[in-house]
């Protein structure tokens, strides 16, 4: 059965409120990774949404029940991590109300990985994704529709005209990876629309918005290649 995309209670109650008011900076996701030699690692995922929270509680009819933006989609997200083979240490942090949540663990390797991305990030196809591999000494990145969707939930579906007003919350919305390796990062390929910096030679930091992803659903997909 098709698996349904997570934070949507959160992400709905904020659709309707950027409904009426024109955001910026409104969420962001990010997606932090450490790669070791023996192909194990961290990972954290982290959803931001502390700079609209202040105004979803404000809005009368908005919040549930008055007691913030706390949803417990990333909690029981973490709880099914903790069963997941090859992953351990699982950790899920809220901050600012609930409207800021972070999940991290340690993977053995990147099949593991894999399974635990299929927790966090799933779409609504069901199909398990592989999201990373390794094509000698480059990793690969192949993404499913999880982002997609959730800008077209955002914008009101699918179907939804594309007004000035959509297309601005959209660019407010930032998606962000960081990676960092045991080796000097060789080179980088990454879609047009996507910013990158270096701040070390193994580290990469990748960056763009949901007006990129909604017009190439592939603009998350990468390849980095490290020394060998």
């Amino acid at each position: 059965m098709p698996n349904p995309t997570p934070h949507l209670p959160l992400l709905r109650r904020f659709a309707a409120l950027a409904a009426i008011v024109l955001l910026s900076g409104c969420l962001t996701i990010e997606e932090h990774y450490t790669f070791k030699e023996d192909g194990s690692g961290t990972m954290e995922y982290v959803l931001d949404m502390s700079e609209v929270g202040e105004m979803l509680d404000n809005m009368k009819g908005l919040s549930d029940g008055g007691d913030g933006g706390s949803t417990s989609d990333m909690g029981e997200q973490a709880k099914q991590l903790k069963g997941v083979e090859g992953i351990k240490r699982v950790k899920f942090k809220e901050e600012k109300k609930g409207y800021v949540q972070r999940i991290s663990f340690r993977f053995q390797d990147v099949a593991a990985l894999n399974r635990a991305l299929n927790v966090l990030m799933p779409d609504s196809t069901g199909v398990q994704q592989e999201f990373f591999h390794w094509e000698g000494n480059t990793l690969v990145r192949t993404n499913n529709r999880h982002a997609e969707e959730i800008g077209n939930d955002m914008a009101g579906g699918p179907t939804a005209s594309d007004t000035s007003g959509i297309a601005e919350m959209l660019k407010s919305m930032k998606y962000k990876y960081s990676f960092r390796f045991a080796k000097e990062v060789a080179s980088v390929e990454q879609a047009d629309g996507v910013t990158r910096e270096s701040p070390q030679p193994n580290q990469v930091e990748l960056a763009t918005d949901w007006s990129v992803i909604m017009k190439d659903p592939k603009a998350l997909d990468l390849r980095i290649s490290v020394g060998k």
